[in-house]
């Protein structure tokens, strides 16, 4: 049922129209291996059952060289985003396939352009395509907890989180820890769901290992971002490793 499920969503993201001349490519889905969403289906071990406690939000899938180097690869676990995410989580004792990986954006960037901004200019029916989709998945999914991945995410998870509108204006992650909502937030409804989740602003996977020292504004251990997961699913039935 969650594969098929996924596998849905996947044919949905592939029906979203890009933004009109900005080169961005329409998702392909169909990677097989680990891999996020929705080129593939977002999952450790794609052919599990049990439907994931946490998902993590990253912000787009990359470009259209990455696609085909994971497709020649079968796998993308192996690179640095999704290696330590998960690392990550073994240290906050959450086993790999708790987590559903998924982005924010559909769609490639053209070329062999991986880092940079990925939509330039404000495009409200793609951006309401996106968010749409992403929404039907949390709802799905119904998790326990949300990991947003970078602080391009944290900035807009406000339009499908009202509750966190205070994150949208933070410029780097001291303002983020040192807002009202602090870096966890708890009991988030998502309006027009029935979902209510604890949710973590956690620094892009790809940088974190090197610059934990920017979140030790409240936590001051040598990785206090494993210690905001800690926190967000204490008393949460987490799969635990």
């Amino acid at each position: 049922m969650l594969r098929r499920m996924i596998e849905n969503w996947q044919q949905k993201a592939k029906l979203i129209v890009p933004p009109e001349n900005t080169g961005i490519l329409a998702s392909r889905g169909g990677l097989l291996g680990p891999a996020f969403f929705p080129e593939g289906l977002g999952l450790q071990n794609p052919c599990q059952i049990e439907f994931p406690d946490i998902v993590a939000i990253g912000h787009n899938f990359g470009c259209e060289d990455y696609r085909n180097e994971i497709e020649a690869a079968g796998r993308e676990d192996d690179k640095a985003t999704w290696r330590n995410l998960i690392k990550t989580l073994s240290d906050a004792h959450v086993k790999v396939d708790s987590c559903y990986m998924t982005n924010w954006f559909v769609g490639l960037q053209p070329g062999d352009k991986q880092i940079g901004e990925f939509l330039l200019h404000p495009h409200p029916r793609f951006e309401a395509d996106c968010q749409r989709l992403l929404m039907a998945q949390l709802e799905g999914i119904r998790p326990a907890a949300i990991l947003l991945l970078g602080l391009p995410i944290v900035n807009l998870v406000h339009k499908i989180m009202p509750a966190l509108r205070p994150w949208s204006t933070c410029s780097n992650w001291r303002e983020v820890d040192r807002s009202v909502i602090g870096p966890v937030a708890y009991g988030v409804k998502i309006p027009g769901t029935e979902v209510k989740v604890n949710v973590v602003a956690l620094l892009h996977p790809s940088f974190s290992p090197s610059n934990q020292r920017h979140r030790r504004s409240l936590y001051s251990v040598p990785k206090p971002e494993v210690e905001m997961i800690c926190k967000a699913i204490e008393g949460l039935p987490i799969s635990a490793k």
